[in-house]
C-alpha cells in the first residue's frame, strides 16, 4: 500500500464524506488522513469530508486499513456537487421593439413613410414622433398610446381623466411647457406625471429637479399644454 495518498494533479478531483459512529475516534480519523497527506474538513462530530484525486477503490482502501485498526465501522460515500438550477424568477429580457416598428405593425404608418420620417429625423435631429406629428402621418393619441406600449408605461387621457389642481402646481407653468409635462396625481410616496414625450432625458431632469420622486405616464402634447395653461389661469 502507497504511504502517501497526496492528491495526484493530474486527476480530476473529487469529494468524499468519511461517517462513523464513534465521535471519540473522529479526530483519530482526521489526523489519520493528515499523515497520508490529505486534508480532512470535519463536517460535524460524525461526520469528515475530503476532496482527493485519488479513485474510490484508492481511497477504500486506506479507509479499511484505518477500520481495521481501530475496529470502528465507517461510511464512505462520493459527495454530489449539487446541480445549478436555472432561475425561474429571472424572465429573459428582449428588448423593447422600436417605436417606427410599433407604428407599422399597427398600421398607423407604412415601411415608406417610416423610412422617411427617419431620415427626416436624423437630418434635424427631432425625435421620430415629432416628425410623424408634424407631417401628419399619424395622430397624438396613436403615438402616446404606442410609446405607452413601447415603454410599458400607463396611458392617460388628459381630456378625459382630468387631473388634480393642486398636485398639478408642484410644478411650475414654465417648467411644464418646456418639458411638456404635468404633474396628474398624488400617489403617496410618488406623484404620476404624464409626459409628451417620455423618453427625452432633459424633460425628465426638469422634472425631478422639482419632484424628485415622480411616476411615469404618456399623454397627448395637446392636452398636457390645455391642461398647464388651464392651472395657471
Amino acid at each position: 500500500m502507497a504511504s502517501d495518498a497526496s492528491t495526484n494533479p493530474s486527476k480530476a478531483s473529487r469529494r468524499w464524506r468519511i461517517s462513523l459512529e464513534d465521535t471519540d475516534r473522529s479526530s483519530s480519523l482526521g489526523d489519520y488522513f493528515e499523515r497520508l497527506g490529505l486534508s480532512p474538513d470535519v463536517r460535524e462530530p460524525l461526520a469528515i469530508e475530503i476532496e482527493t484525486g485519488l479513485a474510490g477503490s484508492e481511497l477504500e482502501e486506506f479507509v479499511g486499513s484505518w477500520v481495521s485498526a481501530n475496529g470502528v465501522p465507517v461510511q464512505l460515500e462520493p459527495v454530489e456537487k449539487p446541480k445549478p438550477q436555472p432561475d425561474a424568477l429571472q424572465p429573459l429580457l428582449l428588448p423593447p421593439p422600436r417605436i417606427g416598428e410599433l407604428l407599422v405593425r399597427k398600421g398607423f404608418i407604412t415601411e415608406e413613410q417610416l423610412a422617411g420620417a427617419l431620415q427626416e429625423a436624423r437630418e434635424t435631429n427631432e425625435l421620430l414622433g415629432v416628425v410623424l406629428l408634424r407631417k401628419q402621418l399619424i395622430f397624438e393619441e396613436e403615438l402616446a398610446r404606442t410609446l405607452s406600449q413601447q415603454l410599458s408605461i400607463p396611458y392617460i387621457s388628459i381630456m378625459r381623466c382630468g387631473v388634480d389642481q393642486y398636485v398639478a402646481r408642484l410644478l411650475p407653468y414654465d417648467v411644464g411647457m418646456r418639458a411638456a409635462a404635468i404633474p396628474v396625481r398624488d400617489e403617496g410616496q410618488n406623484v404620476q406625471v404624464a409626459f409628451a414625450d417620455p423618453t427625452d432625458p432633459t424633460a425628465l431632469s426638469a422634472v425631478r429637479e422639482r419632484i424628485p420622486r415622480i411616476t411615469v405616464a404618456v399623454a397627448e402634447l395637446s392636452d398636457i399644454k390645455t391642461a398647464l395653461r388651464s392651472v395657471a389661469a
